[in-house]
């Protein structure tokens, strides 16, 4: 009989270890973050033209949505692909600056200089008061 209490600890241990190797239900999947703002490049120039520090504080380092015309689709010095949206001040450098994501990269290849395209990243403010920077950047429709 002194079998028996040896064996209790012995099954307490097994039905533990098989109760945690159950599959646990699957939460439902995370709904991908909406922007905080949709404009287009010419509203959010303006805005940073009237008051770069007000603008900031609505748009920097958050998510926001820009629709504009393709000025550029090129690789920066460090080798960061980005597609550059004009508007109709042209004549800045490129009016806003949009870093790729790498899952964006096959997207951007497909588009073309002048026609209109929809981008979201995360707003980063005017690099050296200059050019409208996003980062992490998709391309949301063509």
């Amino acid at each position: 009989m002194r079998t028996a209490p040896r064996a209790v600890p012995m099954l307490l241990m097994l039905a533990v270890i098989v109760g945690c190797n159950k599959p646990r239900a699957s939460s439902p999947p995370a709904e991908p973050p909406k922007p905080v703002a949709t404009l287009t490049s010419d509203e959010l120039i303006a805005e940073y033209q009237k008051n770069e520090v007000g603008a900031d504080q609505k748009y920097k380092d958050k998510l926001i949505e820009v629709t504009g015309k393709v000025a550029e689709v090129k690789k920066d010095l460090f080798g960061r692909y980005f597609v550059g949206l004009g508007t109709a001040h042209e004549g800045e450098m490129f009016d806003v600056m949009c870093y790729l994501d790498p899952s964006a990269e096959a997207a951007a290849g497909q588009l073309q200089k002048g026609e209109t395209t929809t981008i979201k990243g995360l707003c980063q403010g005017r690099a050296g008061g200059i050019v409208l920077n996003l980062k992490v950047c998709v391309i949301e429709k063509k």
